[in-house]
């Protein structure tokens, strides 16, 4: 039977029973401690001692808990990656080019946060509009673009040439006339 516990921090190593350093001079060997790693934040342990010595330590209730297998990671929205963001410079003649492998932040929000900015979102639209109705005849130029498959600049620009006259060809060495 295996328990997993849940940390509140990526890479956490908790010591279950630290080990004893041997003395060549005394002639007492060395004792191995005993420590439990949570990588990414979990850790699934299968042993019922471990799990038992997990559960008398310290930190159990504050720097981790023990989660049924069907239940979700509280801490899952919270803790922060254990990889950090790695940067590549190119370099020309001592000074940087391109900057290649810098990812998008990630924001990671709950489903709480979601619903909770989704409502803002919608009360403060109305007084958004008013206040600058230019931003309603964009909105809905561009879904009417995407209604019709086109993008919101074809539209536009559908628009400026059915304005605009179009030149009528003449022959050689004359001038076009607009109709």
């Amino acid at each position: 039977m295996s328990t997993k516990f849940v940390s509140k921090n990526s890479n956490l190593m908790v010591v279950l029973r630290s080990g004893i350093e041997g003395s060549r001079a005394l002639g007492t060997a060395s004792k191995p401690g005993l420590y439990a790693r949570f990588q990414g934040g979990i850790i699934d342990v299968k042993n019922d001692e471990m799990a038992d010595l997990l559960r008398s330590h310290p930190g159990f209730g504050t720097d981790f808990i023990e989660v049924a297998e069907e239940e979700v990671d509280p801490y899952e929205y919270n803790r922060k990656e254990i990889e950090p963001t790695h940067v590549i410079s190119e370099m020309k003649y001592g000074h940087v080019e391109k900057l290649k492998g810098v990812p998008p932040k990630k924001i990671k929000l709950s489903p709480e946060i979601k619903s909770m900015i989704e409502k803002q979102a919608l009360e403060m639209l109305p007084s958004l509009l008013k206040s600058n109705p230019g931003i309603l005849k964009d909105m809905l130029q561009k879904l009417v673009a995407e209604e019709s498959g086109k993008t919101a600049t074809e539209t536009v620009m559908e628009d400026v040439t059915a304005e605009t006259p179009t030149p009528v060809k003449r022959g050689p060495g004359r001038p076009a006339v607009a109709k």
